[in-house]
């Protein structure tokens, strides 16, 4: 079956679920009717009910228009070598140019069109460059990622995707409302129909674009193309993890494509790439739900095209932009910056600034930890070696921990978390004498440089901590090091704890709906700092047992709590009867599951009050547990 066939009968799905919906709620209402009494009153009102509540999604659903993308738009008189570019290839496939560019922050590239009519208006289109491609590939490779996307455009895709969208809209938003029961069942197997044949439409396209990409820019570089981008995931994700931290630790701006690019091409980068690209090229189709056929297939099918010629161009992809060294800049600070991190600085300044403010945090994370256990009481670095020498390691870790952390959590801190704290401390000593300093290494972070060349203390630590034994033997290599015994870790300083609305607003991590506690009913909002909570009304509580007829008690709970969020900080606060429960007035706590579901969160101040918190949901419940784990960390230290 032909891509476009599927396609047709996707759409035709859509058309047919409005019919679908209505029939599946009058259904209910006439075998309401039928059965009689009190069980068919019943189902009477569960079918009305739901018949109202589908129509009203089903016409949300049909009006929703496109989203346009967000992200910097490069106009034609700014960058007038991209858009010949794209100009260039959209020509070459048959189709008219977009008429916005818009640069994203995702590894991906992507074409939008806002069709009416199900698709038989043409609309507005719009073509999604991801940033980190700019970075990732060369100007030719760049080219056929192009001449993909704009296939979609030559061959008729957008306008479907247009109908598919709203297909996915529609079904999504009308199996939201419904919690359980039939008519969800019976939804849901219909949304997967749809979804199968959407899905397989979906590849033919892929394999169809493949070949405009061929003719545009030859075999050669849309196979590297392709395989590069099928593991640029990864390697963003990688990058990302382990050094766009670092910019927040220094308080400093990077160049962040530049980073990338370099990251990209260390040694054991490449290594690790072309071990991805092997699996990659090994993975079967998982599901009929993909929206792509795996790579290997695709790359068959580009070798089997006609040859087209074509220039290789290794430059980067960055150099189709007029002034890149501006232009790339500006777009990362509104990507992927948040507020205003410092001066612009090299990722060796970052790495040297954010490798010493993390070594300080996490010596005074030990130090705390050592005061607060009463293994070290001085927290010196010869004290706590001292601890670990008695076998106090678990004594020493254990204030760090959660009050409900197992044997097998506390064994692998102890293993793992004290030996790099321990490091910590060491680089940190060594910092302060200045004798010591991080380097920027594409490979590993940073590599620690000491008096005598590179240091390792983690693996000098891990030794001592696996064998109190050895600790003796660890404090005198610190003291050759020149790290002294009497060393203590000052102060690296921290925020203290925030009201939300305040300067430096928290942030808001999850919601707890209908909690039980202090006598009343509350939506519980859960700061990283404290907990707000918001009064339910009475009314509120009826309506959403009124829902629950219909199995739409979890819609009817959600919009509460949408709604709430969306009022802003500040309107929560000024919410009538809302408190605020701020986490340094907090001593710590307990739980206790329920096995119907929820269960209960008891909170201790530090006036010697207390507070239970009870709730039915289990994703409230845990997210007030994972606040409770959290409080050893958040909280200042006490003597």
């Amino acid at each position: 079956m032909r891509g476009s066939i599927r396609a047709t009968l996707a759409v035709l799905l859509l058309a047919l679920f409005p019919v679908f919906v209505v029939g599946v709620g009058a259904g209910a209402v006439i075998a309401g009717l039928r059965i009689g009494q009190r069980t068919g009153l019943y189902l009477v009102i569960a079918g009305a009910g739901m018949a109202l509540a589908l129509g009203f999604a089903l016409v949300q659903a049909l009006r929703t228009r496109l989203v346009p993308p967000e992200g910097p738009k490069p106009a034609r008189h700014e960058q007038p070598g991209l858009w010949r570019l794209v100009d260039e290839l959209a020509a070459q496939a048959g189709t008219r140019p977009p008429e916005e560019i818009v640069l994203v922050p995702e590894v991906n590239a992507a074409v939008r069109e806002d069709a009416r009519l199900l698709g038989l208006r043409p609309g507005r289109r719009y073509l999604m460059l991801g940033l980190p491609l700019l970075a990732a590939l060369d100007v030719a490779e760049l080219r056929a990622v192009l001449a993909h996307e704009l296939g979609h455009y030559g061959g008729g895709h957008t306008r479907l995707l247009a109908a598919s969208y709203r297909g996915a809209e529609t079904l999504g938003r009308t199996l939201s409302r419904l919690d359980a029961g039939p008519a969800k069942w019976i939804l849901t197997g219909y949304g997967w129909v749809y979804a199968v044949l959407s899905r397989s439409a979906n590849r033919a396209q892929e394999l169809q674009a493949d070949a405009y990409a061929v003719a545009a820019a030859g075999r050669a570089a849309t196979a590297c193309a392709l395989r590069r981008t099928a593991t640029l995931d990864a390697a963003w994700n990688a990058f990302t993890d382990r050094y766009l931290r670092l910019p927040g630790l220094a308080q400093r701006t990077p160049d962040i494509l530049l980073g990338f690019r370099a990251f990209l091409g260390h040694p054991r980068q490449r290594q690790a790439l072309a071990a991805l690209e092997r699996r990659v090229l090994d993975t079967r189709p998982r599901s009929l739900l993909d929206s792509h056929p795996t790579v290997r297939r695709r790359l068959a099918a580009i070798d089997r095209l006609p040859e087209t010629p074509a220039h290789p161009d290794p430059r980067p992809a960055w150099q189709v932009l007029a002034e890149p060294g501006t232009v790339i800049p500006a777009a990362e600070q509104r990507l992927y910056i948040s507020g205003e991190l410092g001066p612009r600085a090299s990722w060796a300044e970052i790495v040297r600034l954010a490798g010493a403010a993390e070594a300080a945090r996490g010596a005074e994370l030990l130090a705390n930890a050592a005061r607060t256990s009463g293994a070290a009481p001085g927290a010196t670095l010869g004290e706590i070696l001292q601890a670990v020498h008695r076998g106090e390691a678990e004594r020493l870790i254990r204030p760090l921990l959660g009050p409900r952390a197992g044997r097998q959590e506390v064994a692998q801190a102890v293993t793992e978390g004290l030996a790099e704290l321990l490091a910590d401390v060491v680089v940190c000593a060594l910092l302060v004498q200045c004798r010591a300093r991080h380097e920027l290494d594409w490979g590993e972070g940073w590599r620690v440089i000491g008096p005598t060349g590179e240091l390792r203390p983690v693996e000098l630590a891990a030794q001592a901590v696996g064998n109190p034994a050895l600790a003796p033997r660890f404090a005198q290599q610190c003291v050759t090091l020149g790290v002294p015994l009497d060393f203590v870790p000052p102060p690296a300083g921290r925020p203290a704890s925030r009201r939300p609305g305040s300067a430096g607003e928290p942030r808001l991590m999850a919601a707890a709906p209908v909690v039980r506690a202090l006598g009343k009913n509350w939506d519980v909002l859960v700061y990283d700092t404290g907990l707000l909570l918001i009064p339910v009304k009475v009314a509120g509580l009826a309506g959403q047992r009124l829902a629950a007829v219909s199995g739409q008690a979890g819609h009817w709970q959600r919009k509460r709590i949408e709604k709430l969020l969306a009022h802003g900080t500040q309107r929560r606060l000024s919410h009538p009867g809302a408190r605020w429960l701020a986490i340094d007035t907090m001593l710590g706590g307990d739980h206790k599951k329920f096995l119907t579901g929820g269960g209960k969160v008891a909170l201790r101040f530090a006036d010697g009050q207390t507070a239970t918190l009870r709730t039915e949901d289990d994703a409230g419940y845990a997210a007030l547990v994972a606040f409770l784990d959290a409080l050893p960390q958040a909280l200042p230290h006490r003597r």
